[in-house]
């Protein structure tokens, strides 16, 4: 009415959205390196309250979107790097990580690569400097080593799928063995024994009516 147009809204109105980066396995990269390679990948996060969040990579509609966002998510974010981050590094503790990630570094190969001056300037954390170091050359260094390790994994799988086997068709014998129930024949000899008791029983019976029913001779007995 007062000759404004109406603001229009958002795509994901009511949602809370940020931008962020992620990171994500590059599976051909780490079996080149031998170790574990990350991506980054500048994505959105899209999560309504009391919902599930949404989280994949950023496309041009969202920067339309949300452009104030995205500005500042531009200002302090750096180039995008490929590597294994400092967040990813098993040698890595939570304090460190905040104090390198808040001095720009954000992988491993960074660190590895800082010259002897900043490593003054880091002080006590300058140590993970070299230790970035020794872990990229045993990364690097045991690729074949990995290769093998993969080959008697799955030679060690055959090897158990074989026992299993082997123990199942022996548990089978067992139970062929041992388990069966011998009661029901023990039964049927129970009932041929009786069978039989009861056959004998009837002949006797037999004999006894064919003696009593039998017709008495006439005349004097045999002399014996």
């Amino acid at each position: 009415m007062n000759g404004q147009m109406p603001q229009q809204r958002k795509r994901f109105h009511g949602a809370n959205v940020r931008f962020f980066n992620s990171y994500n396995e590059n599976k051909e990269k780490s079996l080149q390196a031998g170790r574990a390679i990350f991506d980054e990948i500048p994505s959105i996060s899209i999560q309504y309250p009391g919902g599930d969040e949404t989280v994949r990579k950023i496309e041009p509609h969202d920067v339309a979107d949300y452009p104030e966002l995205y500005a500042a998510f531009k200002a302090g974010s750096e180039p995008v790097v490929s590597g294994t981050p400092l967040a990813e590094w098993p040698l890595m503790n939570g304090s460190t990580l905040r104090e390198l990630q808040h001095l720009g570094f954000k992988t491993v190969e960074q660190l590895a690569d800082a010259h002897d001056e900043i490593k003054r300037k880091l002080g006590p954390t300058g140590r993970f400097v070299k230790m970035a170091k020794d872990w990229l050359d045993a990364a690097n260094s045991s690729q074949f080593s990995v290769v093998a390790l993969k080959q008697q994994l799955e030679r060690e799988q055959k090897r158990t799928a074989k026992l299993e086997e082997q123990v199942e068709l022996l548990l089978q014998r067992v139970e062929g063995n041992e388990g069966t129930d011998l009661r029901p024949r023990r039964k049927e000899v129970i009932r041929s024994i009786e069978v039989e008791d009861e056959l004998l029983e009837e002949g006797s019976q037999d004999e006894v009516l064919e003696e009593e029913t039998a017709p008495k001779r006439r005349g004097r007995p045999r002399k014996v």
